[in-house]
């Protein structure tokens, strides 16, 4: 079996179809090709119960990525190399543990910090903003104050308009969407850049949403500020 295994690998590797070291930079900005067996690592910076979100040094732009791996048993903060199939899932790049089979693996190599979000402007992202893709699935911070104009639907999705106009999409993998109340004002939004169904949203961490008195003006966030918050 051993003799066969290593056989089918030397195959892959001869085709041109595994990117050994591959980092999610290459990744997301299109140097590795979609269907190609990728061995990234980084750090752990979100989780639901399908996969997980992943951020590599030095965690700012083109940096993060989703992996699908159910039954993970991942935390934030997990150190992780990875092995899976790259694929876009409708618009969304991912590390697909399941489908790279026998290859497929998640291997814990320790702890570290989870790192600072990266502080962005609601307009870069959405309303046709040119950086939204650079920041899929990396974990940032909207600074602009915004106030909620819609409820959230059934799929746990909501908006909110920050000061320029600019229209921020929410959901609901973290955040308690029962909290959220129409003309309610934040004063930021930390949490990760999603793609899904078409559309940019920015899953909120549970505690990612600072409520502000709407008669207050919204604060400029810092970056050593948000470092205090995630060493």
């Amino acid at each position: 079996m051993k003799i066969i295994v290593t056989a089918i690998l030397l195959l892959v590797v001869a085709t041109g179809a595994f990117a050994q070291g591959s980092s999610i930079y290459d990744i997301q900005t299109g140097l590795i090709a979609e269907g190609t067996l990728v061995t990234p690592r980084g750090v752990v910076t979100g989780v639901t119960a399908n996969g997980f979100f992943v951020a590599e040094a030095p965690y700012d732009a083109w940096r993060g990525i989703w992996v699908y791996a159910p039954a993970h048993g991942m935390v934030p903060g997990d150190d992780v190399q990875l092995c899976g199939l790259y694929a876009e899932y409708f618009g969304l790049s991912e590390i697909d543990i399941v489908a790279a089979g026998l290859y497929g693996s998640v291997l814990k190599m320790g702890t570290l910090p989870v790192p600072a979000p990266n502080v962005v402007n609601a307009a870069d992202i959405w309303n046709g903003g040119a950086d939204a893709e650079s920041w899929e699935s990396c974990m940032i911070t909207v600074q602009d104050g915004m106030e909620v104009t819609a409820l959230p639907n059934t799929y746990g999705e909501w908006f909110a308009t920050a000061l320029d106009g600019t229209e921020v999409m929410f959901d609901d993998y973290w955040y308690d969407d029962t909290q959220v109340q129409l003309l309610q004002c934040y004063n930021n939004a930390t949490g990760i850049l999603n793609f899904s169904f078409g559309n940019f949203k920015l899953e909120a961490f549970a505690d990612g949403i600072p409520i502000v008195d709407c008669a207050v003006p919204a604060a400029p966030v810092t970056f050593s500020e948000l470092k205090a918050l995630y060493r």
